[in-house]
């Protein structure tokens, strides 16, 4: 699904006053293709894996990976019993089932919106899922989903596109009256029982085509969640619409607070909770297979559990209670009944929010799931750009224990220092703190509740153990919110040299894994924090690998970067969310004449440069021919 992809990543590079000329859809190598469905494993949503594709399309391989996925999918019965504490989270509340108008709700982005479009596939029995987002005056294709079973229909049909992928040359008016124009701008829920006889359907000649019978349209976040049943076997039958909503909120504070990997909706039927529906990450799915050699996850394998809806596992206790239960270190709980598979996955925080009645969504966090090397000094250093922080320190797990993974101090806050003639800083004596994962200070209960903390008097805060340190650097407020599986620390300090809070910050939803992933996989060399301001998105943050700054000054004589240059672009919003919600990348942006930055990429030497959406912006991460 890839038309209009190549369009939304040339809009990132031209100014707002800037145009593009029209580009050829993308093509996609047939290794790509292979790469996505193995690192995704869901169907045909866009994944990104090391070639970066567009989408997917049909082919033998496809069919062939779909039917051994499918088997994958058993189910069983077994009792649940387990150990856990309960918190309330206040940032996620049950979802209602008449979900509200969405206009001033911020679209659904990354693996938040993968998730939504494969489980309501999943729970509600429709063969694909369309997200539509306002584009202008326009509602357009912002990604789509299409089962594994009804590809592999589709290509006994001799069929290599699907209708959801059909469905991206439609631009329907806001002021239109059709279902997708009426959902967005009413708020309300809709259902067509024979999508190929409706008169409003601008798309029932396709939907015909494909043998499209039934088409429900739920408001999801901002933007249209649009699902669908076909002719044939692999799809339920709809009377009316089988859901209303999708638990949104608590999905995204899955993936972006908690750093889950993977994601599960219990039902309760018939006393019992079973799975409904579930989500792995492309990443974990791939960590797997290179680990175990097969395609089993904990998700899959978690489909031939029951747990008594009466019961006193998490799950049940979540929905009894109305509250959030983590269950820590899950693999070493001797009552619960899948410790065995926790600890064959290496599942270190589970996680169960209540979604409404006889719904749960579980969320797990697998072992170790943090931020290191370069994509951590990249994050730190972004984050106190953004926020105006002096400091930056990544908490993270060892046994018992917080301890400090990583730090940054801005240079002003460097600088500010060593004119006071202090040596060291506030986040460097961090380090020798060894903060209990059961105490009772600021870190720890962040890190347990998975609730942010703001405090603004640091030196007034008596549940800090650092305080007289904090004092000694004159530490003025801070911030502690969830962070890539662990604690993220950011503090101000009294002085010019940092901002000055009188409440928490707003912060993004940095899309950590995918930095790691072009660190890691893809070799960056900069990331660039592109936010939404008004009709634009504006470059808040940025950071360069230190030795491709050192090699540019020593071949350049200065401190430019493509990062720093690129400051002077505002990039336009709208056109971006054509394809809201999924990465993409173009190959090689020296020779590509669409684009406004070609010749500051040539300059510089940068090579492929890849985007990655999240809630209110977008992730730049270039790569420099070795």
């Amino acid at each position: 699904a890839a038309s209009g992809a190549l369009m939304a990543l040339l809009c990132l590079t031209l100014p707002v006053q800037s145009f593009l000329t029209p580009g050829s859809r993308p093509q996609i190598a047939p290794s790509q293709l292979r790469k996505a469905l193995g690192a995704g494993g869901h169907g045909s949503s866009t994944s990104l894996g090391s070639d970066v594709p567009f989408g997917l399309t049909g082919g033998v391989a496809m069919a062939t990976a779909v039917l051994a996925f499918r088997a994958l999918q058993c189910k069983g019965t077994q009792r649940a019993r387990g150990r856990h504490c309960a918190v309330t989270l206040a940032a996620v509340r049950p979802a209602a089932k008449e979900a509200a108008p969405q206009q001033a709700t911020q679209v659904v982005t990354g693996e938040t919106l993968e998730a939504v479009m494969k489980m309501a596939c999943d729970w509600s029995g429709a063969c694909y899922a369309i997200y539509w987002t306002r584009a202008l005056d326009d509602m357009v294709v912002s990604a789509d989903y299409v089962t594994v079973a009804r590809r592999v229909e589709l290509l006994t049909q001799g069929k290599t596109s699907s209708f959801a992928e059909a469905s991206e040359s439609f631009r329907l008016p806001v002021s239109g009256t059709g279902p997708v124009s009426s959902v967005y701008k009413t708020g309300e829920a809709a259902f067509i029982a024979e999508a190929a006889t409706r008169s409003d359907l601008e798309r029932k000649d396709i939907a015909k085509e494909y043998g499209i019978i039934s088409m429900g349209f739920i408001p999801c976040g901002g933007g249209v969640l649009e699902i669908g049943t076909s002719q044939g076997s692999e799809t339920a039958s709809w009377t009316s619409l089988p859901i209303r909503s999708m638990p949104v909120q608590a999905l995204q504070t899955a993936f972006a607070s908690l750093g889950a990997k993977y994601v599960m909706l219990w039902e309760a039927q018939d006393g019992y909770f079973s799975v409904a529906a579930d989500f792995v990450a492309a990443s974990e799915v791939k960590t797997r297979r290179t680990l175990r050699g097969d395609d089993k996850t904990f998700c899959s394998e978690s489909r031939q559990f029951k747990l008594p809806a009466e019961g006193h596992g998490p799950v049940a206790s979540a929905s009894s209670t109305g509250k959030e239960v983590i269950t820590p270190n899950p693999g070493q709980d001797h009552k619960l009944v899948r410790r065995s598979l926790a600890q064959e996955f290496n599942i270190k925080d589970m996680h169960c929010f209540p979604v409404t009645e006889g719904l749960v969504l579980e969320c797990g966090v697998p072992t170790n799931p943090i931020l290191t090397g370069n994509a951590l000094a990249a994050a730190l250093q972004m984050q106190c750009d953004i926020s105006g922080a002096g400091y930056a320190i990544y908490w993270t797990e060892a046994g018992d224990e917080l301890v400090v993974g990583g730090s940054y101090i801005t240079p002003a806050r460097k600088a500010a220092l060593e004119a006071q003639g202090k040596e060291g800083s506030f986040a460097e004596a961090g380090k020798a703190f060894r903060l209990p994962t059961a105490g009772s200070g600021p870190v720890a209960t962040v890190y347990a509740t998975g609730e942010p903390m703001f405090i603004e008097d640091v030196c007034a805060c008596d549940q800090l153990r650092r305080q007289e340190i904090a004092n000694h650097y004159g530490i003025a407020s801070m911030n502690l919110s969830p962070f890539a599986g662990g604690v993220l620390e950011l503090g101000t300090s009294k002085g010019p040299e940092t901002a000055d809070w009188n409440k928490a910050p707003a912060m993004p939803s940095m899309p950590t894994p995918m930095l790691q992933q072009c660190f890691d996989e893809e070799g960056a060399a900069y990331a660039i924090l592109w936010l939404e301001e008004e009709d634009h998105f504006v470059p808040a943050a940025d950071f360069v690998l230190p030795e491709r700054r050192r090699a540019l000054r020593n071949r350049r004589g200065d401190d430019e970067t493509f990062a720093s240059r690129s400051k002077s672009f505002r990039l336009q919003v709208d056109p971006l969310r054509q394809r809201w919600g999924r990465p993409f990348a173009i190959d090689d942006a020296r020779s590509d004449a669409s684009i406004n930055r070609q010749e500051l990429a040539k300059e510089f030497d940068i090579a492929k440069i890849i985007f990655a959406p999240f809630s209110g912006g977008y992730l730049e991460c270039g790569i420099v021919p070795m």
